[in-house]
């Protein structure tokens, strides 16, 4: 029994300097989970060092006390990890003190120390524990097979306790495992022993599943926005492509919100923070339960549409940019009208996922050079323009057959000779990441940046 006593207090102590080791991931509870582990390992070796220098009836009077009290500790723990308030001190101080006279009471009126309170405040204890993880279960943040393990532990250590508890009340058994060393005293008491420190294999397992659990969404999610990042949409759409889901069709939207730049400038960093979650929130509520939105960089995002063609595409992209028109952002002072441009390319069968990314890019950069606020696709040369009014509406709805005017006609040379363009005359799109380098291609400008705008 000695044995089994100090084997259980190594492998406790051991999950202590685990604990200690996990505090730099910042879950909560590990403080107190480091504790209840120290101060339970301390109280078992204390019982197995009482066996060599206390009379048998005594071995459990030290003990006892220092185990309830790192039971009450392992509970306020889990309470802590599962984002419940932790017990209060008083509270602890209160149940330990009357544990402590009850059991010195016992064992002066017997002659001897008794398990049988022990036990019973331990299985209750650990009940707790039990029904403290399956309340909390959905803020473990961990895997489901280790919130199971964890409640699996907690509800065993405490069925024997109970079963300790209810052999010691009936007379069944001797209310000491050291004084009364009967084969089921011994059997029950090591069994709990040993049992005992899977709680804590339980416990660290909860944070490391937490732990890891956080550094996949790190990888998976920009921090900013939640949508994806860009590793993994990019990753995304190899697997789509890569295993042919859906026969390997679907398109590609790259979006581009306009004239962040400004919005930054005017507002400051924090409004356009502030922007880029909002446009996700809004992109988010219309888009395909099947839909994957990610941030490729900067202002920059994507939506893959698996098994999705042009004409059902394009339904998606307008609605987004619908949206995006009818929910300005919100600067604290006024109410910000926001815009996107789409380009849009539809992937077939047998297509390399490059060549899909290339050709959104395109169509997104050809968004912004024919005015922003609206939708070009890849395969077409017409693109779909956001709600404009009076002779500008007119002029930009339907097929761009001709280029406009490089610049104003006032200003034009003689012989109505246009001068070229110069590299600021380019429209631009403020974004980062970008797939591709712009067409080689003279791109017309519409004029000045104001005639650009969209409200």
């Amino acid at each position: 029994m000695t044995f089994i006593l100090i084997a259980s207090a190594i492998a406790i102590a051991i999950m202590a300097i685990i604990f200690l080791c996990l505090r730099a991931s910042r879950v909560a509870g590990l403080s107190s989970f480091a504790a209840s582990a120290m101060l339970g390992s301390f109280a078992i070796g204390l019982g197995a060092a009482g066996k060599l220098v206390l009379p048998p009836n005594l071995i459990g009077l030290p003990e006892s006390p220092l185990v309830i009290l790192a039971c009450l500790l392992l509970l306020s723990s889990f309470r802590q990890f599962l984002s419940m308030p932790a017990l209060r001190p008083l509270t602890i101080a209160a149940v330990v003190a009357a544990f402590t006279v009850f059991h010195v009471a016992f064992a002066l009126i017997q002659g001897g120390v008794t398990s049988v309170i022990g036990a019973g405040t331990a299985s209750v204890i650990f009940a707790a524990i039990a029904r403290t993880i399956w309340r909390g279960r959905g803020n473990a943040d961990a895997p489901a097979a280790f919130v199971v393990f964890a409640i699996v532990s907690a509800s065993t250590v405490s069925a024997f306790f109970l079963a300790r508890f209810v052999t010691i009340a009936s007379g069944i058994d001797g209310s000491s495992y050291f004084a009364d060393p009967t084969a089921w005293n011994l059997a029950v008491s090591s069994i709990r022993i040993l049992v005992f420190p899977l709680v804590y294999l339980s416990a660290i397992l909860l944070v490391q599943g937490r732990t890891v659990a956080r550094l996949e969404r790190a990888l998976a999610y920009d921090d900013l926005t939640g949508a994806l990042s860009r590793r993994a949409f990019i990753d995304a759409c190899s697997r789509h492509f890569a295993q042919g889901r859906d026969g390997g069709a679907g398109t590609l939207l790259f979006l581009d919100l306009d004239h962040f730049k400004q919005l930054n400038d005017r507002h400051g960093h924090a409004v356009g923070d502030k922007a880029l979650r909002h446009f996700v929130e809004v992109a988010s509520t219309v888009l395909p339960p099947r839909a994957s939105l990610g941030r490729l960089g900067g202002e920059e995002f994507a939506v893959l549409l698996p098994a999705s063609a042009n004409a059902a595409a394009a339904t998606v992209a307008e609605t987004i940019m619908q949206a995006v028109r009818d929910n300005p952002l919100d600067t604290g002072r006024a109410l910000a009208p926001m815009t996107v441009s789409i380009g849009s390319a539809a992937a077939h069968p047998g297509m390399a996922m490059d060549d899909v990314l290339k050709r959104a890019d395109d169509a997104l950069y050809r968004a912004k050079a024919s005015g922003r606020d609206r939708l070009c696709h890849a395969d077409e040369v017409h693109s779909v323009a956001g709600p404009r009014t009076g002779r500008a509406a007119s002029a930009g709805r339907g097929r761009i057959k001709t280029p406009p005017p490089l610049v104003p006609a006032a200003v034009a040379g003689p012989a109505g000779r246009q001068p070229l363009p110069s590299s600021d005359a380019r429209p631009t799109r403020e974004k980062a990441g970008s797939f591709s380098s712009p067409p080689s291609q003279p791109v017309p400008s519409f004029g000045t940046e104001a005639s650009s705008r969209r409200v």
